[in-house]
């Protein structure tokens, strides 16, 4: 019987490192933990088994469950400088399709993407909010501003020119000189 127990919590330990998701990960950890309180009891360890399903199972998946949820949020300035009123609807449907795009790209990381329209301008946002990413719509353009030592930005940035979304300047904030257009 501990055998097979034993042999069950290897295929679980193995199911929480090919999950894809985070979530689905820290439910198989549970469960081994949970696992594994069981095996302490059948070997005749029963206050082992209570300290392991008390922390294993209980404390760890809490924190584990709120650590993700803290960092589950992508946040995007949207800054709109149109001075053209015939241009404003075009600026919508391309604020649509960039903000789809965004969200395809960070639903696979389990991150929401939120969106903040603005009147700030960018160097206000940069000094005075906390963000991710900065998207302002010119009359020149679309510009899309970023940290490239955020990965999720970086990411981003490659997501977005592997599907060939034009009219989009990438700028690193970190380093002014890194613009490039697609």
């Amino acid at each position: 019987m501990i055998k097979v127990a034993l042999i069950v919590m290897v295929l679980i330990a193995i199911a929480s490192i090919q999950a894809k998701s985070v979530r689905l990960a820290v439910i198989y950890l549970s469960i081994l933990s949970l696992a594994s309180s069981f095996v302490y009891v059948f070997l005749g360890a029963p206050d082992v088994a209570i300290a392991e399903a008390v922390i294993g199972v209980t404390l760890s998946t809490v924190l584990y469950l709120v650590a993700i949820k803290k960092y589950r949020v992508f946040r995007v300035y949207y800054y709109v400088n149109i001075d053209n009123p015939e241009l404003l609807p075009q600026a919508h449907l391309r604020r649509d399709l960039i903000e789809k795009y965004m969200d395809s790209y960070l639903r696979d990381s389990e991150i929401e993407v939120e969106l903040i329209n603005t009147k700030e301008a960018r160097e206000i946002i940069e000094r005075e909010y906390d963000y991710d990413a900065i998207i302002v719509h010119d009359n020149s353009g679309i510009h899309l501003y970023g940290d490239t030592t955020n990965y999720r930005y970086e990411g981003l940035v490659n997501y977005l020119e592997e599907n060939e979304i034009k009219g989009v300047e990438f700028v690193s904030i970190n380093d002014k000189e890194s613009v490039y257009e697609t």
